[in-house]
């Protein structure tokens, strides 16, 4: 039986954290939710988010710990909204962003997401990223079958399925991230490196 260490993953959010035990199941390593007030930067790209994020819940909590962030790219608007999702949906509203679409052939988006790791000792977060693509924006909003969805699900169709993210169980999503993504997603990575850099340091002198 694999022995497991658990690792602080700084987020007030379950479904993070069932998609990271998901991924990390049999790897050795499981994550355990701790949440911290954090300000949000205002980067583009998760990579550069992470690192700041990360930082800031060191500077609080000094243990080794991980931070993640995603955001959105929409390939005929530019990529837009990519990390500023929830600022989006503020002003913009899904509707409205499904009107920027209309005549649009192209309706092609995927997720970009990366985490951070961080530890006493270490002058910089080591960061992983990967991307989840193949997803197809929906013509309309659907509806809601779980409660724990949000603005994006109802409209982000994932590869191979005729019915946004909205329309399956948390559980499901978390499988499929795990599956669909299986040896690049960033948590396998972070579950890799830890592992290469122990040995590493079990056969040093």
């Amino acid at each position: 039986m694999i022995k497991t260490k658990n690792i602080i993953f700084v987020t007030g959010n379950p479904v993070k954290i069932l998609h990271a035990n998901t991924a990390l199941k049999n790897l050795g390593f499981s994550v355990v939710g701790q949440k911290l007030e954090i300000i949000e930067p205002r980067e583009e790209e998760p990579e550069k988010v992470v690192v700041e994020k990360a930082f800031q819940a060191f500077q609080q909590l000094k243990k080794p710990l991980i931070v993640e962030d995603s955001g959105i790219f929409i390939s005929a608007l530019g990529g837009f909204p990519k990390t500023f999702v929830h600022f989006a949906l503020d002003t913009i509203g899904i509707k409205n962003i499904l009107k920027l679409m209309e005549g649009t052939e192209d309706r092609s988006a995927e997720f970009r997401q990366s985490l951070a790791y961080i530890e006493p000792g270490m002058a910089e977060p080591k960061v992983f990223s990967y991307i989840d693509g193949g997803f197809t924006l929906a013509d309309r909003v659907w509806g809601n079958k779980v409660n724990d969805s949000g603005e994006f699900d109802k409209v982000l169709i994932p590869p191979g399925e005729s019915k946004p993210l909205s329309m399956f169980s948390k559980e499901w999503r978390a499988k499929r991230d795990a599956e669909q993504n299986k040896g690049t997603i960033h948590y396998e990575q972070l579950a890799r490196w830890l592992k290469s850099r122990d040995n590493i340091k079990k056969t040093t002198p």
